[in-house]
């Protein structure tokens, strides 16, 4: 019940994106319809199993989504220090996984990576915005709700995974139970996205 309301807002979320893109460019909206696009295709044809290894796509989102919002907050705060040491956490952590390519498991070494990069530039935005203070509301800026989501999300899933192994083994019930919230976490995050794209909408308007 949860993952089907979780595809139905996920969907509405998407095609709120593509409605308030219209005619513009990608750009606009930072490529933000790019990720939910994507991350949207792999979930669905994951959940349909139109992709039979599962883990290795997933693997590779994680890649994605870890480049794909390290361009995102550098198109904001443009610090390339910052954008380099992650880029470099990330092709580190690839060198040391070159597994994630061919085996069918879940790598949980890139999914940590992800987390934690996705945290770290958060709480580097939050510092930023805090130190460079202007007329606009915070809650005004997009970046806000997506920093918000994908901080919620990240946080939880690395809770989630790093000893998603072990229970299996020993607690098989508290590992669904907590997939069931995950499940939950997302549908809050997508709710979150909608709103970061009605706050895209509202300064296209101003």
């Amino acid at each position: 019940m949860l993952i089907t309301a979780y595809y139905i807002i996920s969907f509405i979320v998407l095609i709120k994106g593509i409605v308030v893109l219209r005619v513009k460019k990608l750009s606009s909206q930072d490529y933000f319809l790019l990720y939910l696009a994507v991350n949207f295709g792999v979930d669905f044809f994951s959940e349909i199993n139109i992709i039979p290894t599962r883990s290795i796509q997933y693997n590779y989102l994680n890649l994605f989504n870890s480049f794909y919002f390290i361009i995102f907050y550098f198109r904001h705060i443009k610090n390339k220090k910052i954008a380099a040491a992650l880029s470099t956490a990330v092709l580190i952590a690839i060198l040391l996984n070159t597994e994630l390519f061919y085996t069918d498991k879940y790598n949980l070494n890139i999914a940590i990576t992800y987390c934690v990069i996705n945290i770290l530039q958060v709480l580097y935005w939050c510092s930023y915005k805090l130190n460079n203070i202007n007329t606009s509301k915070i809650t005004d800026d997009p970046i806000f709700w997506i920093s918000a989501s994908i901080l919620l999300w990240s946080c939880f899933f690395l809770f989630r995974i790093t000893p998603m192994y072990l229970l299996n083994e020993i607690d098989k019930p508290f590992l669904k139970l907590l997939k069931q919230i995950l499940n939950i976490i997302n549908i809050v995050c997508c709710g979150l996205f909608y709103i970061a794209l009605h706050k895209y909408n509202s300064m296209d308007k101003k």
